[in-house]
Parts: structure tokens; sequence; C-alpha cells
């Protein structure tokens, strides 16, 4: 189908030419924990992040704000482009762009220098029952500020939480996995790959060591090795234990390996947050949804000898059991040991690599039954966690300085 292009309402700032010096369209960045502005988005999840070092901006769209009640979750669905520029803030822009979503899967290509997205979900405020889900793939150009719908549908079928890359190499994205069903007591994963090149889909066979039926897992791609990288995830349950094994697929061969067995490893989780950090040939993986609770661990794995080292350590669980104030639901406040310089454990935010540093933002705290609207930057070549803008919800009380009987109230 031809490409339908969104263009901008306002007239975009794009006059800065600029690469990985760390300038960008408010200027040059001489102080990443510079902030302008405490503005940011609305407390969030179900998110990515994409950096393009060129017009120094990190892309957020879309998500979900509903509140949980009774402990149970619940969906606002978010039609919003975000813009986080390093040395500077947040920034909302007003233009077109696709349509409310969250749990899409999303991509970074460099030679266009664009965004690239797949997949997600939406049900209207309120509504129950089956959620409408999308097969568009649309793109962002950082440089003009404008959505661009590319595909409308016709390869893989409407999903949720799809693994997406882009190889550059061969100018192709790949999406591989997702949950299919659009009725949430229903579940259905997807084991398939697919390949979108010269504006056409097709899908691939792969052998090899093919990992077992899992979702909610994390992605990285490998542009050295060539090769998607996945970790953890479960079977889509949210019940079952969780994995924690690490799985490759070569994209040439077309067949997977196991890089490790979970033996070694981060422990069991869901949702983790993995990327590949091309300077020191290491794979980064950041908190999640582990069998007792959220992470906030920070661990990196060497992609020759699959072994897995913990380069953060920040909270941990205490053994204590569920219980609190009279309801044997809530969190005691004892139940995690925590590192208060380390930023909240979550699932399901914005976790981006650019300028080499890590930069967070938002995502679910499951213990305290919120989303998270805070920023965070980790530097690799030496220091520690950094908080840039503060949660306005979503911390445990000892977080947000509160003294609490439970641990969120």
């Amino acid at each position: 189908p031809p490409e339908l292009s969104l263009a901008s309402d306002t007239s975009a700032d794009t006059d800065a030419d600029t690469g990985p010096d760390g300038s960008g369209p408010g200027g040059e960045v001489t102080d990443l924990d510079a902030i302008d502005s405490s503005v940011r988005p609305s407390p969030r999840s179900e998110v990515y992040g994409v950096a393009d070092p060129s017009t120094n901006s990190i892309l957020v769209f879309g998500g979900n704000e509903g509140p949980v009640v009774n402990q149970r979750p619940t969906s606002i669905f978010i039609e919003e482009t975000w813009i986080f520029e390093p040395g500077f803030g947040w920034v909302e822009l007003d233009i077109e762009m696709p349509s409310a979503r969250s749990r899409y899967g999303a991509a970074y290509d460099p030679t266009a220098e664009r965004a690239l997205i797949f997949g997600g979900r939406y049900r209207i405020e309120g509504g129950s029952g089956a959620y409408d889900l999308f097969d568009e793939l649309w793109s962002f150009d950082f440089a003009s500020q404008t959505w661009t719908l590319i595909d409308a549908g016709g390869g893989p079928s409407p999903r949720t939480y799809p693994s997406v890359i882009w190889d550059d190499q061969e100018q192709a994205l790949y999406v591989f996995g997702g949950m299919v069903n659009a009725d949430p007591m229903v579940i259905e994963v997807s084991q398939e790959l697919w390949r979108f090149k010269d504006g056409e889909w097709e899908q691939l066979s792969m052998s090899g060591d093919v990992p077992s039926q899992r979702t909610f897992l994390s992605e990285a791609w490998d542009s050295q090795r060539r090769r998607l990288v996945i970790f953890a995830g479960q079977v889509g349950d949210y019940w079952t234990y969780a994995y924690n094994e690490t799985y490759a697929l070569n994209i040439d061969t077309l067949e997977w390996e196991e890089l490790n067995d979970g033996g070694d490893a981060p422990s069991t989780r869901m949702h983790p947050h993995l990327t590949y950090d091309t300077e020191r040939d290491r794979y980064l993986m950041f908190g999640g949804h582990t069998d007792i609770g959220d992470g906030n661990d920070l661990w990196e794995m060497d992609p020759d000898n699959g072994k897995w080292s913990l380069i953060r350590k920040a909270d941990s669980f205490t053994g204590e059991g569920l219980g609190c104030n009279g309801n044997g639901s809530d969190v005691p406040a004892d139940y995690v040991d925590q590192d208060l310089t380390a930023p909240e454990r979550r699932h399901r935010g914005m976790f981006t690599l650019m300028y080499d540093t890590l930069w967070i933002f938002g995502g679910m705290h499951a213990e305290c039954s919120d989303h998270l609207d805070d920023t965070w930057r980790y530097p690799l070549d030496g220091g520690d966690w950094k908080e840039l803008i503060e949660a306005r919800a979503g911390e445990s009380c000892a977080r947000r300085g509160d003294d609490c009987l439970c641990l969120c109230y």
C-alpha cells in the first residue's frame, strides 16, 4: 500500500545536523544531568524508548496509564508522542500520530534515522471484553518529527508484545512472536518469524534449538553477530513460573542457539529490559517482574561465553511473605531491603542506551500497583544511578520519604 505521511501541526525544530557527540535540537549537550523543567509524560507503562543521537532524541509513544483498582489492572490507552532530550528534558509533540495503543514492539533504523513500531492493542476506557489488536507498521522520522504509516496489514496477524528488530545491513525489519489473542481470557502465543523488506512481508522458517513457547520476554539486536537475542519470558498465563534462559536467532541462517540455560543468570522474570552495548560488546538487562516481585537489578552478559554478571544489585527480597494491615494480598514494608540510591523496581518502561548512558522512564511497579513517571540515567563509563526527574506516583513509601505501615501506603 502507498505510504501515508502525517505531517506535524507545528513547525518542528530540526535545525541541528548532529551526531553522537551529544548535540541536538535544543543545542549542544554539555551536562547530561541537566533538566530544564520537570514536565514529563504522565505515569505509564507498556512503552518503548527509541533513541536517535543525531537529533538528541528519545521517542516514547503511547502506553497505558490505567490504574489498578481492587488489585485488578485497568486500561487507559494514550495517544501521545513525547521526546526526551538528554541535557534538556521532555517535550510533547503536537502532531498527528497513530491511534492510542500500548504493548507494541519497536526498533531503530539508524540509516534513515527513524523509529519503527508494529502491533499493540487498544480498548476504550472502562471497556471490557476483547481488545482491538493492531498489525500496522509505522515509522517516526526524527528530523521532521512526523509519523508515516508504512504498511496497514497483510503480514503478521495483529498482536501484542512482538519482538521487533531492524537489520541495517539488510535494510529489513524482523518481527518475532507476540500474543495474538484479542480476548484477555485466552492465551494464544505466536512463535512466527516475519521479515519486512522492500515493502513486502515474508514469513520465515526457523531451525536449531528453538525456544519453547513464551511471551513477556525481552529482546535486543546484536548487530556485530547479526542475531536477535531474547531473554526470560513466560508462557502467557501470568501464573506459571517465568523463564531465565537466553537464546539467539542468527538472521543469516535462521537457526536458534541457547546461549545460557538459566544457570548463573538473572532470576526468572517477565518483562525485563534488554539492550546491546556495542562499545563494550555485551548485553545489558535491567529489572522486570520476577516470580516474587519487580526487580531493579542491572546485569551484563558476555555474548561469546554466555556468562551473566551482576553490575548493580539494588533492592533485594527478604523472604517475608505477603500480608499487611489485615489484607493478605498487601505488601509489607519489609518485603524488600530497599536501596534508595537506585530507581524503583519496575517492568515495561523506557530503557534506552545513548551517549554511553542507560536512560529509563516510567514502567509499572507491581507491588505498589501503580505506574511510574520518573527519569533516571546510568553512565556506563563509571558512576552510579542519577535521578533526573522525581516520580509523582508508583514509588514505595521509603522512596518518597513517607512513614507507612505497608510497603506503599
